[in-house]
């Protein structure tokens, strides 16, 4: 049976790879899914298989791939994100800053507590005890929607779909660990970071009798910062929860450790920094350690302050999730040469249900960074080793595979994706797309991309 898609004419040494992957196509697919494969030999520069390659599918979070080409094309590898700390006002002789204090957000989605603790360090050196003014958050890099078109509203509470903001500290969520106590008693809890922002009720009883299980909640139905701990703790145990306003959360922490350095200040607000204030203190984060971190672990946050901050910085004007979705897909038409074909970007991490791209695009997009020495090394280590590290670490761990698939994988209800390079047993670079749908259980689907690598490796 001919695969309909599939290359007809090919080397002699690709023969065997077509014929083993046909076959898998034909006879190896989970009943209900289908598949899309397309694979480039980067040495020869041209294509060996090919199957529904410009079919549209899903990419969910191998959609980074596309998001880190289009931030180290409008960035640059060397660029930083920062947070700064500005002033409108003068520093008197009596240690007043007569002025507002300003802490600008630049979507900085690695910005942590140990950052605001240095930012209020460096504001403290300036000899600043008093504030004659106001502090005030500027977040005026985008709009006030804080998620993607498409995102599933029931993800929230997880910690891997926060209320995006130009101010996020801790990547907008808090972790809660619980520790039993005496039986009959309250466990511990303890939140990181602290803060008067969220309020805790722990009504949960070490080692008691109640059929209640244990639980670790937010009551986000109601958007309330409550974390709720209930039912009966035996064990050690830890969640992590999104924070509703993470922007309000990034401000109060600062104001909080501004109270403890002994910086007195006249309440807070929210406005747009005025043009010419100085600068007092900057905290920064490479682009690279996002990228890595979005690639390796599949950071959503990584993933989306990637690109809002490549529209942001190119079109030097307030953006939205809509606007720098266009934003990647135009750059994406230009950079990556697509030749017109259709397809759809609506965020940059993969989350939303509305996506859809086919595997020749992110052929060529690999193709595009294995061509360019400048970003193609530091890219390529960056995403997920098979047998090694990231969302690869326990795949393709024999002697064939282990080390030679660098990939980005990509899950969502009904999608399964893999997208990277290969390297095969005589040396050769290859660049692949693998894209599952219909799959409802990942794991079968998993192991026909695992198969097919394994074919490539080999």
């Amino acid at each position: 049976m001919a695969i309909a898609g599939a290359l007809t004419t090919q080397a002699k040494d690709n023969s065997r790879i077509v014929s083993e992957i046909d076959s898998i196509v034909q006879n190896g697919l989970p009943d209900g899914t289908d598949i899309s494969v397309y694979i480039w030999d980067l040495n020869a520069d041209s294509a060996i298989y090919a199957y529904r390659e410009n079919v549209l599918n899903r990419p969910a979070s191998t959609i980074k791939v596309l998001t880190a080409f289009t931030a180290l094309g409008t960035l640059g590898a060397d660029y930083d994100y920062k947070t700064l700390v500005k002033t409108d006002g003068v520093i008197d002789a009596d240690s007043v800053l007569n002025g507002n204090l300003y802490l600008i957000g630049g979507i900085d989605p690695q910005l942590m507590e140990s950052d605001i603790y240095g930012l209020v360090n460096e504001i403290r050196k300036c000899g600043i005890k008093r504030i004659n003014g106001k502090v005030i958050g500027d977040v005026s890099a985008m709009d006030s929607i804080y998620w993607g078109s498409g995102w599933a509203w029931d993800d929230t509470p997880k910690s891997f779909q926060p209320y995006i903001s130009p101010l996020m500290v801790h990547g907008g969520f808090v972790s809660v660990s619980v520790k039993p106590g005496q039986k009959g008693m309250p466990p511990s809890v303890k939140v990181v970071p602290e803060s008067r922002y969220y309020e805790v009720r722990n009504t949960a009883r070490t080692g008691s009798s109640s059929s209640t299980s244990f639980k670790i909640q937010r009551d986000w139905l109601n958007n309330r910062n409550t974390i709720v701990i209930s039912g009966s703790s035996s064990r050690a145990t830890s969640s992590e929860l999104n924070i509703f306003g993470s922007d309000q959360f990034t401000l109060t922490l600062f104001t909080e450790y501004l109270e403890k350095a002994g910086i007195s200040f006249d309440g807070t607000d929210w406005q747009k920094c005025p043009d010419g204030a100085a600068q007092l203190a900057s905290v920064s984060h490479s682009l690279k350690s996002v990228l890595e971190e979005a690639l390796k672990e599949s950071v959503n946050l990584n993933a989306e302050a990637m690109m809002l901050q490549a529209a942001h910085t190119k079109t030097q004007s307030r953006v939205t999730f809509n606007s720098a979705a266009k934003f990647e897909e135009e750059y994406l038409k230009r950079a990556a040469k697509t030749g017109g074909s259709p397809f759809m970007i609506v965020d940059g991490s993969g989350l939303s249900m509305y996506d859809h791209v086919p595997a020749t695009l992110f052929v060529n997009v690999l193709r595009q960074i294995y061509n360019d020495p400048d970003i193609y090394t530091f890219f390529y280590e960056s995403l997920p080793i098979s047998g090694y590290d990231g969302t690869l670490k326990q795949r393709l761990t024999d002697k064939a595979t282990a080390g030679k698939i660098h990939a980005k994988t990509g899950t969502l209800t009904g999608s399964c994706t893999l997208a990277g390079y290969a390297r095969t047993a005589d040396g050769r670079d290859l660049a692949f797309c693998i894209m599952n749908s219909g799959a409802l259980k990942m794991a079968p689907s998993r192991r026909v991309q695992d198969a097919i690598c394994t074919i490539l490796c080999e």
